[in-house]
């Protein structure tokens, strides 16, 4: 069965098994990284929001050699984990007096978001750009943003340097950063991990690293905007800092005495994100610099 095959299958699917409770449809979505995926939406009629499910990920497994009939289970599922239990009042929305107090920034790449940075505010750093949310925490399926496009600038009347003073605030406030040694990190995620650290025969000279993120894990590697986080850091191990963008949602920092060659580094970041990172997850292929002596980030 080709793709569109597949998606027709899938719409039809969810058709039969909500009936008229829901009005099932499709949509290209543009993701990080100009990625388009297309999004199947069931939305229930009871509430006014509903999940995005991404059928690409599912022909994945379809392709893996999944049943087609667990596949569709799967995305009913999804979507019940997934769907609000009441309405999300958005009217705040018209208001920024309400929404200002919202607003936060995360760290995309430049080149690699052309389509998306057409209908959006933003700010280049360096080859990134900087763009701007509206963060909606605590609702029944956990946080959620809204991307703020430049037509709301207009409706709201105030400008983007407006938008980068506040998300400069409200970010960190709203989503702070976390900060952990990466042999922390691994014990975290894998209790074993503690056998590998004591054990005699481990290298006396693994790389201090560290792995910074935000409490959330959303968009996390924008925490290197953070005022004095990579200067704390840097001063107190006494060194530059290469900064390794592993995805959108983290970032690896590691002392600049350990690497003597950073094209070796860069090569390393190219294979990971070509094997092991989504491709709308990744943020950039090379590594960045924090000159402690200077205070800022450099290529």
């Amino acid at each position: 069965m080709d793709y569109e095959t597949f998606k027709s299958s899938a719409v039809a699917s969810m058709q039969k098994h909500f009936g008229n409770h829901a009005a099932i449809s499709l949509h290209p979505i543009i993701k990080n990284n100009d990625i388009q995926l297309d999004g199947l939406m069931i939305e229930d009629k009871s509430v006014n929001i509903s999940p995005t499910i991404y059928l690409n990920y599912y022909y994945e497994d379809y392709l893996a050699g999944k049943p087609l009939d667990l596949i569709f289970d799967d995305i009913i599922a999804s979507y019940q984990d997934n769907l609000p239990q009441s309405d999300l009042d958005l009217s705040f929305f018209t208001d920024f007096c309400q929404v200002k107090y919202q607003i936060i920034y995360k760290l995309i790449h430049y080149e690699q978001n052309q389509t998306l940075l057409k209908d959006v505010p933003y700010f280049r750093f360096l080859d990134l750009a900087v763009v701007f949310c509206c963060y909606l925490s605590d609702i029944s399926t956990g946080n959620a943003t809204i991307l703020i496009h430049n037509h709301h600038l207009d409706f709201w009347k105030i400008t983007k340097d407006c938008l980068y003073e506040l998300a400069v605030k409200n970010t960190p406030i709203l989503l702070p950063y976390e900060l952990k040694s990466m042999g922390d990190t691994l014990k975290t995620l894998c209790p074993d991990f503690s056998l590998f650290s004591d054990h005699t025969d481990a290298p006396s000279d693994f790389p201090e690293m560290y792995v910074l993120t935000n409490t959330e894990k959303f968009y996390g590697a924008s925490a290197i905007l953070y005022l004095n986080v990579l200067s704390c850091l840097a001063a107190s191990l006494n060194e530059n800092l290469y900064i390794i963008p592993s995805s959108v949602h983290e970032a690896l920092l590691l002392p600049q005495k350990h690497i003597s060659q950073k094209e070796d580094l860069n090569c390393i970041i190219q294979d990971v994100n070509a094997s092991h990172v989504l491709k709308e997850e990744i943020l950039s292929d090379h590594a960045y610099c924090f000159q402690r002596n200077l205070g800022f980030i450099t290529l």
